[in-house]
């Protein structure tokens, strides 16, 4: 019964199958105005499900995680953090400073469902490209505006990052250690990548709204606001008197819990939250004997310190003497939960998310083959795809200019030279591959052929 429900399953998100099946948000049209990764990573998700991204960014310059690489590792002349966040969009560069390069922003913003933004609040009003402005060209906008703290308060104008998001939260209160005074940062940009998924869910809730009211609306979303949604702390602080205090790498609610060293210096994660799953790990380690043990035996006696404090100890003499693979078979054959700790060439590597299309190798026209993150979640009717990866700062000017704006050659060659408009400025991550022929593209010279601004 379960090999046929999982046939069914695995039937129904069939990676071939998703080139032929419809597009959730197809239709959608997003105007992306937002830099580095917060509201870039909300926009790059509402791509992925099918949304038409137009990205601006400032000719000659970009935004600035094309030519920072924090790892200071670039990629056929692109940094590939960049292609993690910003696949799938249309690429123009446009400057808002110039009279006629801010008439053209606020043109696309008129024809767009979403702006995000996520610049120093005030900035883009001051710029005349912000809600008050847009809303009166386009009522039915949906405009987001991402921030670390929110469009007012006490904290509105200094400058937001994700470490000062994890600490404005509460999360960096609540890593660490008991009894010591180090706390640890999550790492990676959690405090940008969380919130940044989480925006386009308030988004997606927003358009819903609309389609009941015929209104858009203003969303100010904060970092900080949204990391707290991950911590009970606060909530239980107040109703109890008490700090939940720190925990360290075992899960309060389970014993025994935590991180453990294997044999073969790899680590492991187990958490056991039921009887049942004691037992079976008591079965799996050979000490059925421990189950049976009056200070064991119930999940809260587990959970008082001294019970807990030597059940990790035994836990961790037993991983110890194991390698990484004979624990995780040992977790399958007896039944209790247990994972692999994975670095991120496991994760790109691992032939289980390969299968499920969470992580693919992507062969693009411009770069070739690359691993990155596919579909959040399945969904069996309307998957995810990505399209394409990152392209050269301006590349796809001609191609929205002309299609969106209705501009002419002449017209694009005009503000060129008035570098109101413009491309890459030949810096490693603005400009295209050497080996990529981009005078014979033909998206990045859409319509040149024909002046008259016609298009084929």
């Amino acid at each position: 019964m379960q090999k046929e429900y999982q046939d069914f399953a695995r039937g129904l998100f069939d990676k071939d199958q998703i080139p032929q099946k419809p597009e959730a948000l197809a239709g959608l049209r997003v105007l992306d105005l937002s830099h580095m990764i917060f509201g870039p990573t909300a926009a790059k998700t509402l791509g992925q499900y099918g949304a038409e991204v137009i990205k601006v960014e400032v000719p000659y310059q970009g935004d600035y995680w094309r030519s920072s690489s924090y790892w200071g590792k670039f990629w056929k002349h692109s940094n590939p953090f960049w292609h993690f966040i910003n696949h799938s969009k249309y690429f123009v560069a446009i400057d808002v400073k110039k009279a006629r390069g801010k008439e053209m922003i606020l043109k696309l913003a008129e024809m767009s469902d979403v702006v995000i933004e996520n610049f120093s609040p005030g900035t883009v009003d001051a710029w005349g490209i912000g809600y008050r402005q847009i809303r009166e060209i386009n009522p039915r906008v949906i405009y987001a505006s991402c921030s670390t703290f929110g469009q007012y308060g006490p904290f509105r104008y200094l400058p937001g990052w994700d470490l000062l998001a994890q600490g404005a939260s509460g999360m960096l209160a609540a890593t660490g250690h008991p009894d010591t005074d180090k706390y640890f940062k999550v790492p990676d940009f959690y405090g940008d990548f969380f919130p940044g998924v989480y925006a386009a869910m308030q988004i997606m809730i927003a358009l819903n709204a609309r389609e009941q009211s015929g209104k858009g609306q203003y969303l100010d979303i904060a970092q900080a606001e949204i990391l707290m949604r991950a911590l009970p702390h606060f909530t239980y602080e107040k109703a109890t008197g008490n700090k939940l205090g720190r925990t360290g790498n075992s899960d309060p609610t389970m014993a025994p819990s935590g991180i453990f060293k294997t044999g073969d210096n790899a680590f492991i994660a187990l958490a056991i939250g039921s009887d049942r799953q004691f037992q079976a790990l008591c079965n799996g380690m050979q000490t059925p004997e421990l189950a049976a043990d009056s200070r064991f035996e119930k999940a809260v006696d587990r959970l008082k310190p001294e019970a807990a404090q030597e059940l990790n100890a035994k836990v961790t003499s037993w991983v110890a003497s194991h390698t990484r693979q004979a624990l995780i078979d040992s977790a399958g054959e007896f039944g209790f939960p247990l994972a692999p700790v994975m670095d991120d060439l496991d994760i790109s590597e691992d032939e289980w998310r390969r299968e499920r299309g969470n992580v693919m190798v992507f062969d693009d026209e411009m770069y070739g083959e690359f691993v990155l993150e596919s579909s959040t979640t399945l969904m069996s009717r309307t998957p995810s795809r990505i399209k394409w990866l990152t392209r050269p700062l301006g590349y796809h000017n001609r191609y929205i200019f002309k299609k969106l704006l209705g501009m002419s050659e002449a017209e694009i060659v005009k503000l060129e030279g008035e570098r109101a408009v413009g491309y890459w400025d030949f810096r490693v991550g603005q400009r295209p591959p050497v080996y990529y022929d981009i005078d014979n593209d033909p998206l990045f010279n859409y319509g040149k052929e024909n002046p008259s601004g016609h298009l084929d």
